[in-house]
């Protein structure tokens, strides 16, 4: 149900960029049902900041795919997903699929001739720390 990729310089593509360039794709061919995407509260501000710049709306939604589904039919949104690798493309299926989810990448790829560090290197990662909170 997860999705990892490497690019073509052997580094980890993670789930926040890999939904930036699906997101920016799909919005370009008018794709993105909604006009917006959902990832967690675990997803890096540098997606966020990104999504924003390309007009989109952006929602956090608490960690678990769950939660990340309940926002994009709330918003009747399609795509998002979790810092896991847990994308969800609900407008190809009902719940998260790692090959669904690489299947959409690779077809991003493909149509736009790019390679895979091209794609994602508009994707600024800033740097961000967890912090866990005790419950009181």
């Amino acid at each position: 149900d997860r999705v990892v990729l490497i690019d073509e310089k052997g580094h980890v593509v993670d789930s926040d960029q890999l939904l930036a360039v699906i997101a920016e794709s799909w919005a370009a061919d008018g794709q993105l049902a909604g006009g917006g995407i959902a990832a967690t509260v675990m997803s890096n501000l540098g997606l966020e900041r990104f999504i924003g710049g390309l007009g989109l709306s952006f929602v956090r939604s608490p960690v678990g795919d769950r939660h990340v589904h309940k926002a994009l039919v709330g918003h009747g949104w399609v795509l998002g997903g979790e810092a896991s690798g847990h994308l969800l493309c609900l407008d190809r299926t009902s719940t998260g699929d790692g090959i669904v989810s690489a299947l959409q990448v690779l077809e991003v790829v493909a149509r736009s001739g790019k390679s895979l560090v091209e794609l994602r290197a508009p994707v600024s990662k800033l740097p961000q720390t967890m912090i866990e909170m005790a419950m009181m």
